[in-house]
């Protein structure tokens, strides 16, 4: 599997035929204080849930043209662009999560003789995803989208615009407009005699027809941006990642965002606040584990989270961009699984990988590689 490590666990006691011994079926599942394996045997983490907002945000790019201080004039147009201009607008937020390492949960398996856990999968960062079953998909955190040529004012021009000798040699930029002007007319001329089946050498069939109207158009486009300016809208994509977390503080400023300059950091004060506010249900995590009696206690069973939900908001200032529901492990209650259930044939768990909590108990479980 590509994510997925399989720790294929198979222990057997020698023993002689005439002594009458059984195997011993123990896996004992104990907390550790390290934060990384330190010893050997199995071990696992628990997930931390982090929270993914990723947020859509438009740049508008609008330059003038050269000549639209005379698009009224010659071609009776007023809603033309009359000073270059560069604007970020926001459009949208979503929100996922997705579940990692939580180093203060971490768990050792320690087994005699032929374990109930025979099969253990974790993820490439040693988090549980299940025991004797398949593993529930696991999502993947995408990474931050930042396109490699942004727009600009630089990058746009007019060169698409099909100049002519006697458009170029005029000596001034009133009579270069007119002339450009007289060409606009001229093509839209051109076009309805095409349309109407009156021009002098008609295409000779489909294809070229829709080529010809297609470059037409295509000239009086580019001509007429030369008086009502050009503007151009390019979709932006960022992922902020946040980790929530006991006793910090759950409404806090994402980053920030500037009309003038699109995304900036969180401590950039040119920009306007983005916050992400937390609502959980609780922030105090129970690890129930921690409070068993630990000589009558049956500690064989696997710890598992049953996970908090919350209600995360991304904020604008005042706008609220989204409000969606999620759960969240690290506020949640760790818990055991009975002792004997892994003990029976063929049954196993599957873990849910952004929370740790339990899918499904499966019975007849099959492991492909």
């Amino acid at each position: 599997m590509r994510y997925i490590l399989s720790v294929v666990l198979v222990a057997f006691l020698m023993v002689g035929c005439s002594t009458g011994q059984k195997v011993v079926n123990s896996g004992i599942v104990t907390q550790s204080d390290s934060q990384s394996p330190n010893g050997h045997g199995l071990w696992y983490y628990l997930p931390k849930t982090v929270i993914k907002v990723t947020v859509t945000a438009e740049k508008q790019v609008q330059k003038s043209g050269p000549f639209y201080r005379y698009a009224q004039r010659f071609l009776n147009l007023t809603d033309v662009i009359t000073e270059d201009h560069e604007k970020w607008v926001l459009t949208g937020a979503r929100v996922s999560t997705e579940g990692v390492a939580d180093r203060s949960r971490l768990f050792h398996i320690s087994t005699k003789g032929q374990p109930g856990m025979a099969v253990l999968n974790r993820s490439v960062d040693g988090v549980l995803l299940s025991v004797n079953a398949q593993p529930v998909k696991r999502k993947r955190l995408m990474s931050v989208n930042v396109p490699g040529n942004e727009i600009d004012l630089n990058s746009i021009n007019f060169n698409e615009a099909p100049f002519t000798e006697d458009q170029l040699i005029k000596t001034s930029t009133t009579a270069m407009a007119e002339e450009v002007a007289k060409e606009i007319y001229r093509l839209r001329a051109l076009r309805q005699d095409i349309l109407e089946g009156n021009a002098d050498q008609l295409p000779p069939d489909g294809q070229s027809y829709r080529i010809t109207l297609d470059e037409i158009n295509r000239l009086e486009k580019a001509c007429l941006e030369l008086f009502i300016g050009k503007k151009e809208v390019q979709e932006v994509v960022h992922t902020y990642i946040y980790t929530p977390s006991a006793g910090s503080d759950l409404n806090s400023v994402l980053f920030r965002f500037s009309e003038a300059k699109g995304f900036v950091d969180a401590s950039n004060l040119t920009g306007t606040p983005v916050y992400i506010q937390v609502e959980a249900s609780t922030s105090e995590a129970v690890n129930y584990v921690a409070q068993e009696d630990k000589k009558e206690s049956d500690n064989r069973g696997l710890v598992y989270c049953e996970p908090v939900a919350a209600q995360v908001k991304i904020i604008d200032r005042t706008l609220l961009l989204t409000s969606e529901q999620v759960l969240l492990a690290q506020f949640g209650k760790l818990l055991r699984l009975p002792a004997d259930l892994l003990d029976t044939p063929q049954m196993g768990v599957q873990l849910q990988p952004e929370t740790g909590a339990l899918v499904k108990v499966v019975r007849n479980y099959s492991i492909k590689d």
